[in-house]
């Protein structure tokens, strides 16, 4: 029935066959029953019987042969893909099942001819994905883990951003601010000149990172935010340039149909009366800012 993708069908014939009887090949054939099931709620978005027959996983595993670690591995892929629909899902509790990974699991891999980042490296990405959340217990926690993915890719983006990250966190700023230059120097993500301006003590040279935020965002669902931390490191030196990122922020919230954040509403107040700058002074700023940004990358 498996083999034939009926995996409720099999579900319910393993079910009642594990009630009376439990051996080594009815409790293997339970968890990959459970697992197929569990795959199924998955994709349907069915998050509360998924979280039930994740648990359930988990009670059977300390009853399979799992030498070759493919249990182990289905309950991690299944742990990240709950994370990836569950706010708050509680990725920590998995952390025996992270342990046990074996060298494969470190190993990238390739789907229809692009390169998969390994499962480990995964696990990790997932782990370390709201750091800025995080207490020093939490970082203590996975930094096993966070140092043997950075061993076996020291130069994947997602693990020098890790890094830079845990640098600010416990109080190394200028490794912070490094390990971010050395990543604007090959990448240029908003969200990596965003990260760096908050770093950055030199009131000039953030406020010119947080331009090139802006401008090298180019989708509006995420560029409406660049546009309002402009907007709010703007407002007192630069009122007018304040008012046309304030402006550029609400012109793309409403195309996207979304409501305007309390606090750009509380700016707009603050900004009434105030007549933006015109896109040609803007564009003059954002000029000078790459000009600084440059500059402050090669020092």
């Amino acid at each position: 029935m498996r083999k034939e993708g009926r995996y409720e069908e099999a579900y319910q014939a393993i079910v009642r066959l594990y009630a009376v009887h439990q051996g080594p090949h009815t409790n293997l054939c339970m968890f990959w029953c459970t697992h197929d099931l569990l795959k199924l709620r998955l994709k349907e978005k069915r998050m509360d019987e998924s979280r039930r027959l994740l648990y359930q996983l988990v009670k059977l595993y300390p009853h399979v042969d799992d030498r070759l670690s493919m249990a182990n591995r289905a309950i991690i892929n299944a742990a990240l893909a709950m994370d990836k629909q569950v706010e708050n899902f509680n990725l920590l509790y998995f952390m025996p099942y992270f342990e046990r990974m074996k060298e494969n699991d470190w190993q990238p891999y390739v789907v229809q001819g692009h390169q998969v980042p390994s499962l480990g490296q995964q696990v990790v990405n997932h782990l370390l994905k709201d750091l800025k959340h995080r207490d020093a217990a939490y970082i203590e926690r996975v930094a096993d883990l966070f140092r043997i993915a950075f061993q076996k890719s020291p130069y994947y983006k997602e693990n020098l951003r890790h890094l830079a990250q845990m640098h600010a966190l416990v109080g190394r700023t200028d490794q912070a601010i490094a390990t971010y230059k050395r990543l604007l120097r090959r990448y240029h993500d908003s969200y990596l000149y965003a990260e760096l301006s908050k770093l950055v003590s030199d009131e000039k040279t953030s406020v010119a990172l947080c331009c090139m935020g802006v401008v090298s965002q180019r989708r509006p669902e995420y560029a409406s935010r660049y546009h309002l931390e402009l907007a709010d490191r703007l407002r007192h030196h630069y009122p007018h340039r304040a008012a046309y990122e304030l402006q550029c922020y609400l012109q793309l919230r409403e195309r996207l149909h979304q409501r305007p954040s309390g606090y750009a509403l509380h700016l707009q107040r603050t900004l009434q009366g105030v007549t933006p700058v015109t896109a040609e002074d803007e564009r003059q700023l954002y000029d000078r800012a790459k000009i600084v940004v440059d500059r402050f990358l090669r020092e």
